[in-house]
């Protein structure tokens, strides 16, 4: 299932000061590291990777998977449910396996036109206690879905304590990943202040209705929005500033290089 959805490259990110427990290599736009993923007594948050002194790159993150399976969905979707929820599900004991039957427990009747699965999908990858949000290619079908009913953009906010390349402005850039934000730029305080971003993205949904944490208020981006990085301040030119680099984004558009690779 791995290669379907493991869309996380530089996905969520935390405060540096918690305790490291597992170290992996990673390499990707431009920028080579240890990714450095912790622990925390605060699980209220599903956002938990990190990059310790590394400056990012801010570009189209070609390496990303950003498929929407466009003219491919049923397939896809058939896919999911004979093979790899059946992987997926097979150790009982998993954490995957556990996170689900307790989003059962929780289900309620979705609407907005999102099947039971779609529902109980964002309810455990808003679930941080137990690391299981890099499982969800449901949570791309999800966002589409419900962008079918929320036809508005929103301004939406993301914090990190991640340094990023800031001679970007005028460039287009994507996240490369699913990506959190919140309506509320106070909410995001609490995941950073190094760079952060002011977003106008047409592509996200609004997770409220379904979230575990519905006091995030938390929009999800997917991989495939692209932007137009329309400014970069920091706190050398405006001492007030909420972080100390803040890039501002506006929707440009969507990309799928990818399209229904995972079927031919």
């Amino acid at each position: 299932m791995n290669k379907l959805t493991d869309v996380f490259v530089s996905a969520d990110f935390h405060d540096q000061n918690l305790p490291i427990t597992k170290t992996n290599l990673f390499s990707g736009n431009n920028v080579t590291g240890t990714v450095l993923c912790e622990t925390t007594d605060k699980p209220d948050s599903h956002r938990c990777c990190i990059m310790k002194r590394q400056i990012f790159s801010l570009d189209m993150a070609l390496n990303s998977v950003d498929d929407q399976y466009k003219g491919c969905r049923e397939k896809m979707a058939d896919l999911v449910e004979t093979k790899y929820m059946k992987q997926e599900m097979s150790n009982p004991k998993s954490k995957f396996a556990i996170a689900w039957k307790l989003a059962e427990k929780k289900y309620k009747p979705p609407g907005d036109n999102l099947t039971k699965n779609h529902s109980i999908a964002i309810y455990v990858y808003t679930n941080s206690g137990f690391g299981v949000h890099k499982k969800f290619n449901e949570a791309d079908h999800a966002i589409q879905i419900l962008k079918k009913t929320q036809k508005k953009c929103y301004s939406t906010y993301r914090g990190t304590n991640l340094k990023f390349i800031q001679n970007v402005r005028n460039k287009k850039v994507s996240f490369g990943s699913f990506t959190s934000s919140s309506m509320n730029r106070n909410k995001t305080k609490f995941f950073g202040t190094v760079s952060c971003f002011e977003i106008k993205t047409c592509e996200g949904a609004d997770l409220t209705k379904y979230s575990k944490l519905p006091h995030e208020e938390e929009v999800l981006i997917p991989p495939y929005e692209m932007f137009k990085v329309t400014a970069v301040k920091t706190r050398r030119g405006q001492t007030d500033l909420w972080c100390d680099t803040v890039y501002t984004l506006k929707n440009s558009g969507k990309r799928s290089d990818l399209n229904c690779i995972p079927l031919q």
